[in-house]
This record gives structure tokens, C-alpha cells and sequence, in this order.
């Protein structure tokens, strides 16, 4: 093997004298270098230069972008607890931005009183107002997370805070800051795509996001069938920064119990609580199909037309922290006013009204399928949520936040409505309303000087017309000193979301100044709901669980014997429950006299 060795080691070694040192050979090979030919090294040299480091540097290239994805998707599935030094910078900013803003309501009117504040009154009043909404819109905006959400509730209450207020806040409603395209699709790469590459699944993939919230951010795509869709994806470190918000609004609420108009400690633990299925999109979506079947039955399991639109989950496209949602293609009511200028239609105008009661007639209906049909209920209906779809139907997206009522609940719910429905000012009215607010377990605090009325007030706050005038004196201004709110000593958690949608939907109907009762509305609902919870022995599926709650259609197939025996027996069935719900009622209206008249006798 001569030969072999001697070609070989005129490949290895160079046999000029001015090579560099590690290019010389050992003298082991100097007899076999002597005839070198250098060109041919030179050529592998080139060689190794056009092939050899371009595939090394894709390597390189490869694994640094796939540790980069692990990183990202490992900020975004961080349980880790905000570290103590972010925390303590997130708190100082927010009381440093909500304390000038509450202190100046105190300071400026007593500075204007011994003459050192240059204005008084409305004007007074006026400025302070544009200020602290300025400050405390960009304060909450600046540090997103469960702040941004806060903002997002009080922009709806327009019948409780000022209108420069409102107006500041209601940027919330649509979008944050993006978080950038390339880390949400490397996140969706992990997720759904095996780590490999978008077009696995999606034939088109919109960069720019449809809109950015505190806990995730949604982008358009294409499916590789044609089908247009959302894909929800979790913000990356997301988590850690809403529990640090959590926790420091509970502490926030705690400094100021008994300042306040209401304890809000309760509150935020209950929001707590429902952050838990917002982080998790596997319980997301089983959300959605629950309110959309809920939607689509009444009390009784009966099924109807869809009052709005549920977008529901491609299957097998959800995972913890990315979900796949049919498309929707509307206009948020946020951004309602803005359109309508548009298109040139005046919401307070004919037009206007027409649609400002399409969509709460929407709503309302949607909301009461849900309370009593099956006490799932939908908790976050804030207008950006809201959406008008072209030919005037309307959207309800994200699912995430959601509460559920039981039978005894759903109950007293409906016991609330039918009294707040039949509330007159009368001294019966106030006692049957108070029997019920004090049946969901709602105390108030001892030195409270007419219970009665403090109790038919809070029901009147959560489930009455919008004139309805409250018993006993009290205000419905939650921040009044004679808010029914301050006197609650205890709330129970279970009322929280359900008092936000109902209270969301009111202040809906004030934003588009359409007269509205919820009460009203409701009351066919709560009637049909005491029907099927009466008897135990008629109770039956919630509403997700019925064989009608599948979305496809089963019309259009011949009615046979058999269906027609078993929709005559419901026909029986329902008639009993009807008559049994109407001997219940008048039982329960002559307790409630009963009870009404012991009382003016002791």
C-alpha cells in the first residue's frame, strides 16, 4: 500500500517553504512530501470553503433558532411568580399614577374654598376629570396585564364615572401593544406544528395581529382547506405579570376597605379564580361549545335560534396555550360609533336605535339563555368582545371567562328577576326583594339602618330598570355616600360575574341611550326556569349535553310515529311543570304576605 500512502500524503502536506507552521509536515512524512503538488490542496482548500462552513454555519443557524423557540414558548408556559423587584416597580408605578388622581378630588375643591385655586365649579370639575382620566388611562395602558382588564370594566360604566373617563378608557376595549409576529409564530410552530413550519397547517399567516389583550394576542390565518380562522395565542411571560397584578389589586382593595363603596377583595379573588380557565385554552374551548349550546335552548331544553354568533374551535387545533377559532368579520361596538359615521347613520338617530336594540335584544336573550337554561354564563362581555356583523347580527367572542350557577342559584335568580320585574315601591315589593338578595347569602353591615330597603336596592342595582327608583333613600351612584354598596358586609363569589354581565349589559344600553329592562326581558326566562327546576323528577340534561346541542342539522328528515308520540308526551309533560311552577308561585306570593304582615305586627 506504497502507492496509496504516498498520493495521500501529497494531499495532506504542502511541500512549499512558506507555508504557515501547522501547515508543514512532521518529519515522519518530510521523505514523502518532497513532491507535493500544492494546487490540488489548494482546490480542496476551496472546497471545504463552499461546502464545508455553509453547512456548518445551518447547523449553527438551526439549533440557535430552535433553543430561541424553547425559550419563547418556556416565558410563555412559565407558572413562575413575577420576581419581588418587577413587583414592587409595577406597584409604585400604579400608586404613584391612582393616588394624585384620587387626592386631587380632596385637595383642589378645599383649595378652591380659601380662595388659592384659580377655578371653581364645573370648570373645576371639568379639568380634573380630563386629568385624571389622561393619567389614569395611560398609567393602566403602561402597564398592561390585569390592569388593562380593570380599564376595560370601567369603560362601560358610563352611568357611574364621568364621560372623560369613559372615553379614555375605552382604548382598552380593542388592543395593547403587539407582541412580535415571530415570536407568536414560534410559539404556534411548537404548539401545532410539530417544530416545524407553519405551512404544516396554515396556507396564509397574517402577521399583523387582529387585535392584542393582557392575555393574548390573535392573528388571521388560512387553514391548508381554504378555511379562514383566528388563532389565539397566548402572550409570552403573560402569566406571571396578571398574578402579580392580581395580587396587588387585592392588596390595593384591602388598604381601602371601608373607603370604597363596596369591598372589592372578594371581587378580585373571584376574577382570580376565572383567570385560571382564560390561561387555559383546552378549557376555553370546551367553554365555547357550552355557551353556544346554552344560547340555542331555552329553561325548558327547547331548542331555538341562536340569538348571536359563538365562534367555536377547529377541532384538533387547541392546546393549552394556542386555540384555533372560526373567523369573525365584523365591527367590534367599541368602534361602533366610528363606523356608523362612516356609513353616515346617526346612533341616535332612527337607524340608530333600531340597531342599539338589535344588539341588546341580542344580548339579553343570549345572557338569559345562558343564566337559565343552563347557568353557564359568559362573564367578560365588554364591548370589545362585542361584535355587529354584516346584515346586523351579532358576535360574542372569548369564552375564557365564565361562571357556573346551580340549580338553587338559578332559582334564586329567577325568584330575583320575577320580584324586581313586579317592584312597584310597595312595602311588599321592598320585602319580597330583600327575602331573596338575603337567600343568596348577601349580608350587610350591623349599624345598616333599613336592611329591607338596603337589600331591595342591590337587587334593584343588579336587576332593575334603569329609573327605578331605590327604597330607603339610597342612590344607585355606586359612589355615593348613600350607595346601597357600602353596606354589603359580604358578597358571595358566585354573583360576582353574574353581576358584571348583567351590570355590562345596563351599561351597554346607557353607552347607545336605549331605554331597557333587563327584568322585563327576563321574566318570560325566569318563569320557564321555575317550570323545569320545580320538580325533580323533571329535571333534566344542561342544555350542552342534549342531543340538540351538536351543531349539525338534523332538518329536513320525515317526521315518523315515534317522534311525533315523543314530542306529545313533552307537550304533557311541560303542561304539568306549568301548572305545578304557577301553584309554586302563589305559594311562595302568599308566604311572602304572610312574612310582610307577622312584621308589622311584632
Amino acid at each position: 500500500h506504497t502507492g496509496y500512502l504516498e498520493s495521500s500524503a501529497r494531499d495532506l502536506v504542502p511541500s512549499s517553504p512558506s507555508s504557515p507552521s501547522w501547515e508543514r509536515p512532521s518529519v515522519p512524512f518530510a521523505a514523502l512530501a518532497r513532491d507535493l503538488d500544492w494546487q490540488r490542496v489548494s482546490q480542496r482548500g476551496t472546497l471545504a470553503r463552499h461546502v464545508a462552513i455553509p453547512f456548518i454555519t445551518f447547523i449553527c443557524v438551526a439549533t440557535w433558532r430552535r433553543t430561541r423557540r424553547r425559550r419563547v414558548c418556556a416565558r410563555a408556559t412559565s407558572d413562575e411568580a413575577l420576581p419581588l423587584p418587577a413587583r414592587l416597580s409595577r406597584s409604585l408605578r400604579f400608586y404613584s399614577a391612582v393616588i394624585p388622581v384620587l387626592a386631587q378630588y380632596i385637595v383642589r375643591p378645599w383649595l378652591a374654598d380659601i380662595g388659592l385655586e384659580a377655578r371653581s365649579g364645573e370648570d373645576l370639575q371639568a379639568e380634573m376629570d380630563e386629568w385624571g382620566a389622561q393619567r389614569l388611562a395611560d398609567a393602566l395602558l403602561g402597564l398592561g396585564g390585569f390592569y388593562v382588564k380593570t380599564g376595560q370594566v370601567l369603560s362601560t360604566r358610563v352611568d357611574l364615572f364621568p364621560k372623560p373617563y369613559t372615553d379614555r378608557l375605552r382604548v382598552m376595549q380593542d388592543s395593547l401593544p403587539p407582541v412580535p409576529s415571530d415570536q407568536i409564530e414560534e410559539i404556534v410552530v411548537q404548539e401545532l406544528c410539530g417544530g416545524s413550519d407553519l405551512s404544516e397547517i396554515f396556507l396564509e399567516w397574517d402577521p399583523v395581529p387582529l387585535g392584542t389583550a393582557s392575555i393574548a394576542q390573535v392573528h388571521r390565518a388560512v387553514l391548508n382547506d381554504g378555511r379562514e380562522v383566528a388563532v389565539k395565542v397566548l402572550r409570552p411571560g403573560g402569566e406571571a405579570l396578571l398574578r402579580g397584578d392580581l395580587t396587588n389589586l387585592k392588596l390595593f382593595a384591602t388598604l381601602l376597605r371601608g373607603r370604597l363603596p363596596v369591598d372589592y377583595y372578594p371581587v378580585f379573588c373571584e376574577l382570580e379564580r376565572a383567570l385560571e380557565g382564560e390561561l387555559n385554552f383546552l378549557a376555553e374551548a370546551q367553554s365555547a361549545h357550552k355557551v353556544a349550546a346554552s344560547i340555542r335552548h331555552d329553561p325548558l331544553g327547547r331548542e331555538l335560534e341562536a340569538p348571536l354568533v359563538v365562534p367555536l374551535p377547529i377541532p384538533g387545533l387547541v392546546t393549552q396555550r394556542v386555540l384555533v377559532l372560526d373567523y369573525i368579520k365584523g365591527t367590534p361596538l367599541s368602534q361602533l360609533a366610528a363606523r356608523a359615521k362612516e356609513l353616515g347613520i346617526e346612533l341616535d338617530g332612527p337607524m340608530g336605535k333600531a340597531l342599539g336594540r338589535n344588539i341588546l335584544e341580542a344580548l339579553t336573550s343570549a345572557y338569559g339563555n345562558m343564566i337559565f337554561s343552563s347557568g353557564f354564563v359568559h362573564g367578560d362581555p365588554h364591548p370589545g368582545n362585542i361584535f355587529v356583523l354584516e346584515g346586523g347580527r351579532i358576535a360574542l367572542i372569548d369564552c375564557g371567562q365564565v361562571a357556573q350557577l346551580y340549580s338553587d342559584q338559578r332559582i334564586l335568580v329567577a325568584q330575583a328577576i320575577l320580584a324586581a320585574a313586579a317592584y312597584d315601591g310597595s312595602p311588599d315589593a321592598i320585602v319580597a326583594l330583600a327575602d331573596v338578595v338575603r337567600g343568596f347569602g348577601v349580608t350587610f353591615h350591623d349599624d345598616t339602618d333599613d336592611e329591607d330597603a338596603a337589600a331591595a336596592s342591590v337587587a334593584l342595582y343588579l336587576f332593575g330598570e334603569q329609573d327605578a327608583v331605590f327604597p330607603g333613600g339610597y342612590s344607585k351612584e355606586e359612589f355615593s355616600e348613600r350607595s346601597p354598596l357600602r353596606r354589603l358586609a359580604s358578597f358571595p363569589s358566585e354573583l360576582v360575574l353574574l353581576g358584571r354581565a348583567s351590570v355590562l349589559v345596563k351599561g351597554v344600553a346607557a353607552r347607545l341611550n336605549v331605554p331597557w329592562s333587563v327584568a322585563n326581558k327576563w321574566k318570560p326566562l325566569a318563569e320557564d326556569c321555575l317550570v323545569g327546576l320545580c320538580r325533580k323528577d323533571s329535571r333534566q340534561l344542561p342544555s350542552w349535553a342534549l342531543a340538540t346541542a351538536q351543531e349539525a342539522s338534523t332538518e329536513g328528515g320525515r317526521l315518523t310515529f315515534g317522534d311525533a308520540t315523543r314530542r306529545m308526551a313533552e307537550l304533557a309533560r311541560r303542561w304539568g311543570r306549568e301548572k305545578v311552577a304557577s301553584m309554586v308561585a302563589s305559594r311562595q306570593k302568599a308566604g311572602s304576605e304572610a312574612n310582610f304582615k307577622a312584621r308589622e305586627v311584632n
